[in-house]
């Protein structure tokens, strides 16, 4: 242990990179590495050259494990995207399995495009919790398909990654000192509580605010995702791994955004995990009532007629009309109809949203009153749809919501 109380162990951490093109780069990070007396484990993943340095593990074994060969992935057509493709997956079995037998701490991978596109490709496949960090050049674009659903850290190179300067080696220091501290760090026992999943957004956070605060009374911890489609993408992947015990949907807004192509889409799938699962399962209406655009000036001119507002300079919130609204009730029933556990969906009648209030901008308690009506016709009758008198984001509303949960983990809980 060292004097800041962070861990060295016989484990090694993983530095992913092409050494054809980025050898000094390499170099310069694992010497960091090792200065912080970590042991270290260089992957090639270049293409192009021979390596600069002979590395722990060469390209040609990382074709090898993806069932390719060098020659081979540099013959077929000339398609790079292809054989980039196969060195990720070629390197995701190494990973995987030090992964497995516990014999690697952390992974960093360094590069421009290409080489970003690779290193989060193998980021993306490993747990949650497991240190991953990406020194890139591209942070300045939309990094969101690079992230995915995982926790990895990326720096901004800032300049190119063409050969060390003062500017690339101060920024490979500290992504090296972040890997190392994350690697390091003592393990702690973790909280023996049960953990329900749930989602949020800003205009649905009063709800989920009293929500957890209920729950930590009741002795359950809550993890709470942004219903932004890729946090709801996260939920659900989240739900089917087991890591909770129950849900509380709140902002199932995500199933508007997918049906009228809004931004940040959670995917197809999105509802149906609690049910494969068959967890016990509180769904509400929660921003269905909303569909988010981008930035007011790219709303089209029949988005314009209808109830808007700025969310942020970056995404402006349309007001759903009853024609749609009955859509998304009847997409919520025919999901919520294949569950293999128990569902409640709690329904707020004066509003699904913050906005959405008697005298406020999104008020339109026909069009709302619409979903409802396409839900109850269309959901089986074993499952319960509560009408509740309150708005979402009231506290009353959250308690209701909470107690119907509870019920149905009491009732799994007697047979």
């Amino acid at each position: 242990m060292t004097s800041r109380g962070l861990v060295v162990t016989d484990r090694f951490l993983a530095i992913i990179g092409t050494l054809d093109t980025k050898g000094a780069e390499v170099t310069f990070l694992r010497d960091c590495l090792r200065d912080l007396g970590w042991k270290t484990k260089v992957i090639d993943a270049g293409l192009l050259g021979p390596p600069a340095f002979q590395p722990d593990v060469s390209r040609e074994e990382v074709a090898t494990r993806a069932g390719k060969s060098i020659e081979g992935l540099l013959s077929e057509g000339k398609d790079k995207v292809a054989a980039v493709e196969a060195m990720a997956q070629g390197i995701i079995r190494f990973v995987t399995e030090w992964v497995e037998r516990g014999e690697v701490a952390g992974v960093i991978g360094l590069g421009g495009g290409v080489g970003t596109w690779l290193g989060t490709s193998v980021m993306r496949s490993l747990p949650l919790g497991f240190p991953k960090v990406m020194v890139s050049t591209i942070p300045f674009q939309d990094i969101r398909p690079l992230i995915g659903t995982k926790d990895i850290v990326l720096f901004p190179s800032v300049a190119d990654i063409l050969g060390l300067n003062p500017l690339l080696r101060k920024v490979l220091r500290n992504a090296s000192s972040a890997l190392a501290a994350m690697a390091g760090l003592p393990q702690k026992e973790e909280s023996s509580k049960r953990v329900i999943g749930a989602t949020a957004l800003g205009i649905t956070t009063p709800a989920v605010l009293a929500s957890r605060r209920i729950l930590e009374r009741r002795g359950y911890e809550m993890t709470c995702y942004h219903a932004n489609g890729y946090g709801g993408r996260a939920f659900e992947e989240g739900v089917a791994m087991g890591m909770f015990a129950a849900v509380l949907d709140l902002t199932t807004h995500e199933l508007t955004n997918q049906l009228f192509h809004g931004t940040g889409l959670a995917g197809e799938d999105r509802l149906e995990a609690a049910g494969k699962k068959g967890i016990p399962q509180l769904v509400a209406p929660g921003g269905i009532d909303v569909i988010s655009r981008g930035p007011i000036e790219t709303l089209s001119s029949e988005e314009r007629k209808r109830p808007h507002y700025r969310h942020s300079p970056f995404f402006t919130h349309v007001r759903v009309s009853s024609e749609e609204m009955i859509q998304v009730g009847k997409v919520m029933a025919e999901k919520l109809n294949r569950s293999q556990g128990p569902v409640t969906v709690a329904v707020p009648l004066k509003g699904f949203s913050d906005r959405n209030r008697a005298g406020d901008l999104f008020y339109d308690p026909e069009a709302d009153g619409a979903f409802l009506l396409a839900l109850k016709k269309k959901l089986l009758p074993e499952h319960r749809v509560v009408e509740i008198d309150a708005h979402l984001n009231d506290e009353v509303f959250a308690s209701r919501a909470c107690d119907l949960l509870f019920e149905m983990m009491d009732e799994g809980r007697k047979t």
